[in-house]
């Protein structure tokens, strides 16, 4: 049960939504507004949450988010907007725009009625897997036809070359104090190397990929059995192949068994490997970088980077400093 000071602050931060649904369109005057939060975010070591908005006398609900800074969300949400199953967005649409309450930003984006996979794990039969495994590989078809002039990062569009700003990236990621524990000898070779094989390398045009699909990141509601993949935070127009690494990665993450032993071999079925990507020099560049944030990651969050993660990273490593 909140207290007084929460009952008050939640009420306000109503207030502030409803009316900004109502001066975008969404919301008749006469119509009132409960929040029900959602999902926890921790922001420079304070916690909030996401909300659900739900409308008093309708079922219709809309999500109230957190804007966690650079989210590109807002990047690319007139793209997805192009999207529709039965005319309903086959993705979360941002309805209302940043607006700040307290020093926070939110904004307002459609629902999506159902749970995560994180939430659903262990309930799910093997056939619901396949079936949500193939739905999510639809979609990422359908994000990968969305294409872009540029590439971009952090909600910008940039005029530079795929290979220039992974290389840029590389090198701001790799002077994290968790490389410290790693010979600077090895690391910098494996830089160069790295550099060497992207400067040489073909990319596919400015295609927009989510990069973060995980069970958290997908809904699925087994009522309708339909499926959304939700949260682009970390959406952006890059290499159609950089896209495919994060997903095979997904392997090695702490993610559940069920989606290690079901959705991921779904997911992946008759596609690039994991073990033929390690063959590919593009790949492998891709690879050592998206398994350095990871470390980066869990180093920053306090939390122990899974074992199958360190050991990729450093296979990596070793190889590309030893070529």
């Amino acid at each position: 049960m909140l207290d007084s000071n929460k009952f008050i602050e939640l009420e306000s931060l109503n207030i502030i939504a409803r009316s900004k649904l109502i001066e975008y369109g969404f919301l008749s005057s006469h119509t009132q507004t409960t929040l029900t939060p959602n999902y926890s975010v921790i922001l420079n070591g304070t916690k909030y949450s996401h909300y659900i908005i739900t409308c008093s006398n309708s079922a219709v609900k809309f999500f109230l988010k957190l804007s966690k800074g650079n989210d590109n969300s807002l990047h690319c949400n007139e793209f997805l907007k192009i999207f529709r199953n039965n005319d309903e967005y086959a993705y979360p649409i941002i309805l209302v725009p940043e607006f700040k309450y307290k020093s926070v930003n939110y904004y307002i984006t459609t629902y999506t009625e159902g749970n995560n996979l994180d939430t659903l794990s262990s309930s799910l039969t093997k056939n619901e897997w396949k079936k949500i495994s193939h739905e999510l590989r639809k979609q990422l078809d359908n994000l990968s036809t969305i294409k872009a002039t540029m590439y971009s990062e952090k909600n910008q569009f940039l005029n530079i070359g795929c290979a220039d700003i992974l290389k840029n990236k590389f090198q701001k990621r790799l002077n994290h104090v968790v490389f410290g524990q790693f010979d600077p000898t090895s690391i910098m070779k494996a830089y160069d190397r790295s550099c060497e094989i992207l400067n040489h390398c073909q990319f596919s045009d400015p295609t927009l990929l989510h990069m973060d699909v995980k069970p958290a990141n997908v809904i699925y509601n087994p009522q309708t059995r339909t499926v959304k993949l939700i949260d682009f935070e970390f959406a952006r127009f890059g290499d159609w192949d950089f896209g495919w690494t994060q997903i095979l990665l997904t392997k090695c993450n702490f993610f559940s068994k069920e989606y290690k032993e079901y959705m991921f071999p779904y997911l992946t079925e008759g596609r690039l490997t994991l073990d033929e990507a390690l063959t590919i020099p593009k790949y492998k560049c891709y690879l050592f970088y998206q398994t350095a944030c990871n470390l980066i990651y869990y180093f920053d969050k306090k939390q122990e980077c899974p074992q199958e993660m360190y050991q990729l990273f450093m296979d990596l490593l070793n190889c590309l400093s030893q070529e």
